[in-house]
């Protein structure tokens, strides 16, 4: 059966988006793109089968226009916006749609995402490499790009350096007495943050706590 169509209006919240409803109330959504290339009037008489593909075509924009909110925020790896993407119950095709545009113009880069996350980190939470591999995985980034990050960021800030700033922080001066206890204490937590035990022994040995 078809229905008629009573009103076509911009949408106030989606500039970008025409709303056509019908006879019988029922609304639908175009992106405006679409409407452009296939202009749908007032009178004009519409199958349920055509609206579907309207529907899918709205289902598309919707993928696209979330990512690039997620992105407004901050950047993301591919495996970081295909979960969000999925836990906005898009389904994988529009996932995909909504990926391959982003890559396209390279508004997702993992290369660059990585780069961007690691100085942060290590820039607000001192962390290690172990730690910061440990997190770029997480997001799914490839042990090829974690390698080549790891290692230029880790040049620009000296592993050493960034225990010294643990031991400052938790204020272990040089040459200061720590018992079997403390020192294991100390140690757990500069490993918890991604160090490796020689990293952290060269440093205990400049610091005489050895």
């Amino acid at each position: 059966m078809n229905h008629k169509i009573i009103k076509i209006h911009r949408s106030s919240r989606y500039s970008d988006r025409i709303v056509i409803t019908l006879d019988n109330k029922n609304v639908f959504r175009i992106p405006e793109d679409v409407f452009v290339l296939k202009p749908l009037r007032v009178g004009d008489f519409i199958s349920k089968s055509e609206i579907k593909k309207y529907d899918k075509k709205m289902r598309l924009q919707e993928a696209k226009d979330t990512a690039f909110k997620f992105l407004s925020f901050r950047m993301r790896s591919q495996t970081e916006m295909r979960k969000k993407l999925k836990d906005k119950s898009f389904l994988e095709h529009e996932i995909n749609y909504a990926i391959d545009l982003l890559l396209k113009y390279n508004y997702l880069n993992d290369k660059e995402f990585a780069f961007s996350f690691a100085k942060e980190k290590i820039k607000l939470k001192k962390i290690g490499p172990k730690l910061l591999s440990f997190e770029l995985t997480r997001r799914g980034i490839s042990e090829e790009i974690s390698a080549q990050v790891i290692e230029e960021c880790y040049n620009d800030n000296s592993i050493y350096k960034l225990i010294r700033h643990h031991l400052e922080k938790k204020k272990i001066n040089k040459r200061s007495k720590l018992d079997i206890k403390k020192k294991k204490k100390l140690t757990d937590f500069l490993l918890r943050k991604g160090f490796n035990w020689q990293a952290i022994s060269v440093v205990y040995n400049d610091w005489g706590i050895l």
